[in-house]
Formats: structure tokens, C-alpha cells, sequence
């Protein structure tokens, strides 16, 4: 009998670190550790390579939506609720983890299948309608815009 998959994976986001977390994962839990949260990134958002044609709709991305939970830890500002939500724009719909408030340098996102599945099988059951056909979802840090930190001279200067 194969080994039960781990629970838990983690990977950390900070200048010139990773450009994506790939959330095919064979965990429940994802444990991110986040260096700039609203400094350096404004927010995740998923990225896949399914299109509304094969299943991923703003309908199935609202119920993926529905079905994680995220948390941020930062020893500064304490535990507090990520959001994860769904826009709509013309050009498709976009689901967006937020990463909490500039006051945190490093805060740490925990984020869950509320359903006990992986993420791989979730977003497999959810967002394709072929579950035999290989695709790539992840999350892609958002860069910050507009953070005095990163504009001294303000914000498009240099």
C-alpha cells in the first residue's frame, strides 16, 4: 500500500524567490511564507492553463473559491482571514488570495481545502471538464504597485 500523501507543503515568496506555487498539490494544506506582503505582493492569483471551454468558468472558480480557506500569520499583526475571492472581467474571471495589510513584513498564508480533498483532486474536479487531460494551475505573486517603499519620489517615479 502506497504511503498516505503528506498533509502539509511549503514554499516561501520573497524578491528573486519563485515566480509561482504550484497548487497541484497532493496536500490538503499549503503553508506559504510571504517576505513583503502588500510591499512586495499585493495578492496571489491563479493562474491555469484551462480555459472557460474546458470547465474553468467563473461559476466552477466561485465554487473553488468557496471550498478554501485561508488564514494569515504574522507576529506583528497576529491571525487574520485571507480573502479569497472572484472577479469578473472581460477578459475571463480571476480568483485572488488576499496577503493582509502593509504592516506586515513577513506573515506566513495557511491555506486549506475546506473538503478534505487534495488540491490537486479539487481543482481537478472542479475547474476541468476532462479530468484525464493534464493542465498547470498555480499562484502567481501579484507584484505591489504604488508602496512608498518602492517609489520615494512617489508613486511612477523613481
Amino acid at each position: 500500500m502506497p504511503p498516505a500523501p503528506p498533509s502539509t507543503a511549503s514554499v516561501v515568496l520573497s524578491e528573486g524567490g519563485p515566480g509561482l506555487v504550484d497548487l497541484l498539490a497532493d496536500t490538503t494544506e499549503l503553508r506559504i511564507a510571504v517576505t513583503g506582503p502588500r510591499m512586495l505582493f499585493e495578492r496571489l492569483r491563479l493562474l491555469t492553463t484551462l480555459s472557460s471551454v474546458e470547465g474553468c468558468t467563473a461559476q466552477r472558480l466561485e465554487e473553488l473559491a468557496d471550498r478554501l480557506e485561508g488564514t494569515l500569520h504574522c507576529g506583528l499583526t497576529g491571525i487574520q482571514e485571507a480573502p479569497v475571492t472572484v472577479e469578473t472581467h472581460r477578459a475571463g474571471p480571476v480568483l485572488e488570495i488576499g496577503l493582509g495589510p502593509a504592516s506586515m513584513y513577513r506573515s506566513e498564508l495557511v491555506l486549506r481545502t475546506t473538503t478534505a480533498e487534495t488540491f490537486r483532486s479539487l481543482l481537478t474536479r472542479l475547474l476541468s471538464d476532462d479530468p484525464a487531460r493534464p493542465f498547470f494551475a498555480g499562484l502567481y505573486p501579484v507584484p505591489a504597485a504604488g508602496h512608498l517603499e518602492h517609489h520615494p519620489g512617489g508613486p511612477g517615479r523613481p
